[in-house]
């Protein structure tokens, strides 16, 4: 089993365990499956497993790793430019605030998420519908605790309208709840009332969750402004079943919190007093829970560091890109090396580094899919073997650069391998909707001559003016190429 198939399947397993309320075995399992997807370059999955531990972390309690979570996986998804993830991450953020009671923060990171959650291209994101309605919902709460009932209103629709699209009755609960703590901040006291046992029932077949933890504890905070304290006991006494069952520290000293509050408004100072000593020896409990999941979190850590190390040591023995069958970094380096060599013991032809770049190529990838997207890789990588032929060798390492060492330094032979990648890559007529600079898929390329190489040092100075002058091209329009 691969490294990817292998963090596909911790993934899953992370999910299932989340699902399950077990919080902690969730968070490091998704800690090993962000490890696994990092070791093997799969970017875009390990920013969806950061984001996911952000949600494991919430549903902790400890917001502050949550926070690190979510700016770690929009850090790596803006680098990426997977509009996807930052709209969850986006939605995850705001979710934070509404539950600070930020409401204008929170509404201005569920704006940004609404204004990103696309259509699918293809249909493979089922879970599309769903991100909206809720991103309609948290936009409801929201304005709702600003007092802005008309976007509220409008918001609520929304998410009915998505609800019936989806064809779902799962999220009925945090409909009616949404709706309900509008009507009571707009005044509609009696319409409310009218709904509390259907209210009740929902939060009940609802409650085993951590998805709805901070739902519930909501309901409970309405069911205390409204006076309605045998709905907002019934609710509190499930929720403490919920609790024990799970074994969950973190749900055991909410459900005391929520127990502390019922207490506190109905005036029973020795019930109260007792749970805040409950309260107490729970949270001790917790400290050293926290302090072994550290210890356990270093060992996974320095576990992963390790299957790093073997798996960068096993890529430097395996020279070859497997997806274009070209040589990869480590090859170029060793064939510079040779070169060099061979150049301090002669008068060589000197040496020319190369870069070929697909224009726009992320958001070629982004609207054809990834299989399309390696199947480009693969051509081109044909077009640069056919091009440079007897004259050097290719490389392929990074995602839609290839690089090129010529044992030439002679500018029209230099030119015309440029031309030929150019005008053969023309031929193709691979569409590029996205392309700024031409309906084709195009590529810029950049070449720096060397005549008199002979310290391997020079690798890296090459490597780098070599990128500087793609830079250039870039700039100036992309689709071309330049030699210096």
């Amino acid at each position: 089993m691969g490294i990817l198939q292998k963090a596909d399947r911790c993934m899953d397993e992370a999910a299932a365990l989340f699902g399950e309320n077990k919080l902690f075995l969730a968070e490091n399992k998704a800690q090993e499956t962000a490890g696994l997807y990092k070791s093997c370059g799969a970017y875009e999955q390990m920013a969806k497993t950061v984001n996911f531990m952000g949600v494991i972390y919430a549903s902790i309690g400890d917001l502050s790793m949550s926070i690190d979570c979510y700016l770690e996986a929009m850090d790596v998804a803006v680098e990426q430019g997977s509009t996807e993830i930052i709209m969850l991450v986006n939605n995850n953020i705001g979710s934070l605030y509404m539950e600070l009671g930020l409401y204008e923060k929170a509404i201005r990171y569920f704006n940004e998420a609404l204004e990103l959650c696309k259509p699918p291209l293809h249909g493979e994101r089922d879970s599309y519908y769903q991100e909206l309605l809720m991103l309609h919902l948290n936009l409801c709460i929201s304005y709702t605790g600003i007092n802005e009932f008309e976007k509220a209103e409008k918001h609520l629709s929304d998410a009915i309208l998505f609800n019936e699209i989806a064809g779902s009755d799962k999220n009925r609960f945090l409909i009616d709840m949404s709706q309900a703590h509008m009507l009571w901040k707009m005044g509609n006291e009696d319409e409310v009332r009218d709904h509390v046992e259907e209210l009740v029932e929902g939060a009940i077949n609802n409650i085993n969750s951590a998805n709805y933890v901070l739902e519930i504890l909501s309901l409970c905070n309405l069911f205390m402004n409204m006076g309605e304290f045998d709905a907002w006991k019934k609710v509190i006494v499930e929720y403490e079943r919920f609790a024990i069952e799970t074994e969950n520290l973190f749900f055991q000293k909410t459900c005391v919190k929520m127990w502390m509050k019922y207490e506190s408004a109905m005036g029973d100072t020795e019930a109260y007093n007792k749970l805040c000593v409950y309260y107490a020896n729970l949270h001790s409990m917790q400290v050293k829970e926290q302090i072994k999941r550290l210890g356990d979190t270093i060992d996974l850590k320095l576990q992963l560091q390790e299957t790093e190390y073997e798996r960068r040591k096993a890529v430097r023995l395996n020279y070859t890109d497997m997806l274009t069958g070209m040589g990869n970094k480590f090859k170029m380096r060793n064939d510079f090396e040779k070169l060099v060599s061979k150049n301090q013991d002669s008068d060589g032809a000197g040496i020319t580094f190369g870069v070929v770049d697909i224009d726009f190529f992320k958001s070629f990838n982004r609207n054809s899919g990834r299989v399309t997207g390696d199947a480009v890789l693969k051509e081109l990588s044909s077009i640069i073997n056919e091009s440079i032929k007897d004259k050097g060798m290719g490389y392929h390492f990074y995602g839609d650069e290839f690089y090129i060492i010529l044992q030439e330094t002679d500018e029209d032979i230099i030119k015309n391998i440029a031309e030929h990648i150019r005008l053969e890559l023309a031929k193709k007529q691979i569409l590029h909707e996205s392309s700024k600079v031409d309906e084709y898929l195009t590529v810029s390329q950049a070449y720096v001559t060397a005549p008199d190489v002979k310290v391997p040092d020079e690798f890296s100075r090459l490597f780098k003016t070599v990128d500087e002058v793609l830079n250039d091209v870039k700039e100036k329009g992309r689709n071309a190429y330049k030699i210096v």
